[in-house]
């Protein structure tokens, strides 16, 4: 992969959401001021939780076995990442943490939770790829590669997969690549399923004939809190999106955009276009929309 430039689905992905925004926050190293990290902090504690079970897993471990020992890791792992001064109460951070424990009492439930699949199919965590196609360069880091048979099945775990990209909703990739629409997370979600799926394609777990799979799962897709006489409880349960139909279907339409978002960054054209558009959807929930001159000037002209 001499002289190609390798690019991170979240660059990518930031890019296509607005090259402005790319600008200011890889170009010019400018820290977004309203940054939470409590969201970020609670990612990190249950992709290690989901890391350390399905590393320490065999493929005929009982489901039993792998549930306490999700159950072990998860005080250990959720002090290592959380900040108790990053939260405003006590009382928000207990919140969180019955929650990310609750979901991961779900996903690793002995009976039909999905994580047991997940933990005894598994063959990597956190398992890097690189690949480069048509002189584009990709990398990055999936969660979890399952193994079954002669397929090999991607994980990408979130909080939750509400608006993320389904066979159903591909379409609005098309209208992204023709300025006809902003669909910023379904093209990050794009981005990923390209770079992982044809990443995997060039490591060592890949046999020639295999066929692959990649899914976002969302371990805390669905909550909810109960009252209760001495307080409260908090129930979550996950679900998976596969976009492998999509990624099939659409497959010269993601390229497509990999390749614009790709030469924007490696070319440095950093103007907003289609502007109206970017304004429209992204411009509302952008931390750098103080310091963004085509932002201020509308700004201006009202």
């Amino acid at each position: 992969m001499t002289d190609v430039v390798s690019v991170s689905p979240t660059r990518l992905a930031t890019y296509a959401a607005c090259p402005r925004q790319y600008e200011h926050k890889y170009v010019q190293n400018v820290s977004s001021p309203d940054e939470t990290k409590l969201y970020l902090h609670q990612g990190k504690a249950y992709h290690e939780m989901i890391e350390r079970v399905c590393d320490a897993t065999d493929r005929d471990d009982d489901p039993a076995v792998i549930y306490e020992r999700a159950m072990d890791v998860f005080d250990e792992t959720w002090t290592k990442h959380i900040d108790p001064d990053d939260y405003a109460s006590d009382a928000h951070q207990e919140y969180q943490r019955r929650e990310t424990l609750a979901g991961i009492k779900s996903f690793f439930d002995p009976e039909d939770g999905d994580g047991i699949e997940h933990a005894q199919h598994s063959v990597a965590t956190e398992k890097r790829i690189q690949c480069e196609r048509d002189g584009l360069g990709l990398h990055g880091y999936t969660d979890n590669v399952l193994r079954d048979g002669d397929t090999l099945h991607l994980i990408d775990y979130k909080r939750n997969v509400k608006g993320v990209l389904g066979h159903w909703s591909a379409d609005r990739l098309e209208e992204h690549l023709n300025e006809e629409a902003h669909e910023a997370q379904r093209v990050k979600n794009a981005f990923q399923t390209a770079a992982y799926t044809e990443g995997i394609k060039d490591s060592s777990l890949y046999e020639p004939g295999m066929s692959v799979r990649f899914s976002f799962y969302g371990l805390l897709h669905s909550t909810d809190t109960q009252s209760t006489a001495t307080g409260y409880t908090v129930t979550a349960s996950g679900r998976a999106r596969e976009t492998t139909d999509a990624y099939e279907e659409y497959y010269d339409t993601i390229w497509a955009l990999i390749n614009a978002a790709h030469n924007g960054i490696t070319t440095e054209t950093f103007n907003p276009e289609p502007f109206d558009l970017i304004q429209e959807e992204a411009c509302g929930d952008c931390d750098y929309k103080a310091m963004c001159p085509e932002y201020i000037a509308t700004e201006v002209q009202q």
